[in-house]
């Protein structure tokens, strides 16, 4: 406040200072140039002179915001545009989202250049051209992406990744994904990308090796890891079974389906396939690997489908084999397949009337087991002709209950 008053001061102070002056003396000034002349009085010149400089520094202003993109209409102008392309960037990723392909790769793409960041427009705008089966359209988008944002190598590539594998180019989406798998080792998606592209190339082998890291870095949940070490179980399986048809010894070709079965861990949980591999030894003739396999099996988890692979066993001590059946019976007291395999391991020494006892007792827990045909078989064997008739009419009985309702001719 008391600037301005002094100011004010001032101002009138020099105003005054000069109405005297000029009230004195107006002074005189000719101007004359190319046969014009102009008078006038000193001061009328020097306000004159005062207006001039204020307008020329008002022009000077105004040509310095006009021209310079920088500043005030320029930049407002800029702003205008930036919040535009800002607008048709949201809008295109929600016609993307929303499925309309077209519109949203107009609205990304067009905007794409005015927006601080186009990465978002240009991969947005190749994900809307794929959908439209415009595969070509798709790369250039993506080319200009990396042109646009080239530190943003792995975004893009994953994206790439994710465009070839919908169009079903499983070698290209491969190739991208294992730059991608070096650039981020444990990057879960990639990891689930690359298991789908192995699977759909049937590249077992590879999968095999990747094993590992899904089980360490916790990819897939057990039941899906599961599902996963089967799928590759049954198809190197196949393999190592189609070479054994070509000539190899099974023996040779045993230890390579132990390494296998040994590698994917997770498979011990299902009996299926426990069941699988038990059989697989015996049809490559390792009766020792198999029979050991399955005792430590069913010691750490009962399964009445491997017990039954135990009774399969043709080599071996067994008087042990039936021991340890006979062992596993007061644990497993309801098992039918149990005392079927004790049944047969107990014939096979001879010894009738013990498998008689576990025919019968198979037969009391299930009625379709087996041990029918085999008691059938073994009373007739002992001379018990009628007790063999009957089972067989039982079996006979049983198996016509199965048929299907069929029309039969009429004899009179």
């Amino acid at each position: 406040m008391r600037k301005l008053l002094f100011l004010l001061v001032i101002m009138m102070a020099v105003g005054g200072v000069l109405g005297l002056l000029m009230r004195q003396d107006t002074g005189y000034v000719l101007i004359a140039f190319n046969g014009v002349t102009l008078e006038t009085s000193i001061w009328v010149l020097f306000a004159a002179m005062i207006v001039s400089l204020f307008v020329l520094s008002w022009i000077k202003r105004i040509l310095f915001i006009t021209l310079r993109p920088s500043n005030s209409l320029a930049k407002i102008t800029g702003n205008l545009a930036l919040k535009r392309a800002s607008r048709n960037t949201i809008r295109g990723l929600l016609e993307l989202v929303g499925g309309n392909w077209n519109r949203a790769e107009k609205l990304l793409t067009n905007s794409a250049d005015k927006v601080p960041y186009p990465l978002i427009n240009y991969i947005g705008a190749a994900y809307a051209a794929s959908e439209q089966d415009e595969h070509e359209r798709s790369k250039s988008l993506l080319r200009s992406a990396h042109q646009s944002t080239p530190e943003a190598e792995f975004a893009i590539g994953f994206a790439q990744s994710q465009l070839q594998l919908k169009q079903e180019h499983y070698e290209g989406a491969l190739a991208s994904l294992l730059r991608l798998h070096k650039l981020k080792p444990k990057h879960k998606q990639v990891l689930k990308m690359l298991v789908s592209v192995y699977t759909k190339l049937k590249d077992w082998d590879a999968l095999l090796a990747l094993t590992p890291t899904l089980k360490k870095d916790g990819i897939f949940d057990e039941d899906n890891m599961l599902e996963l070490e089967s799928n590759a179980f049954l198809a190197l399986l196949d393999k190592i079974k189609f070479r054994n048809k070509l000539g190899q010894s099974g023996k040779e070709l045993v230890s390579e389906v132990e390494t296998l079965w040994n590698k994917l861990d997770t498979l011990s949980q299902d009996d299926r396939m426990r069941q699988l591999y038990a059989q697989t030894l015996l049809h490559f003739g390792d009766d020792n690997k198999a029979e050991h396999f399955i005792r430590n099996s069913l010691n750490h988890r009962w399964s009445d489908d491997l017990i039954y692979e135990y009774g399969n066993l043709k080599q071996g001590n067994m008087k042990k084999l039936l021991a340890n059946c006979e062992v596993w019976l007061k644990r497993e007291p309801a098992s039918a397949n149990l005392y079927l395999v004790a049944g047969r391991l107990s014939q096979t020494m001879m010894l009738w009337g013990k498998a008689k006892d576990y025919y019968e007792q198979a037969l009391a827990l299930d009625g379709q087991s087996e041990a029918l045909a085999e008691l059938s078989r073994l009373l007739e064997a002992m001379g018990d002709i009628k007790a063999s008739q009957n089972l067989m009419m039982i079996n006979l009985n049983q198996a016509s209950n199965q048929l299907k309702p069929l029309p039969l001719p009429n004899h009179h």
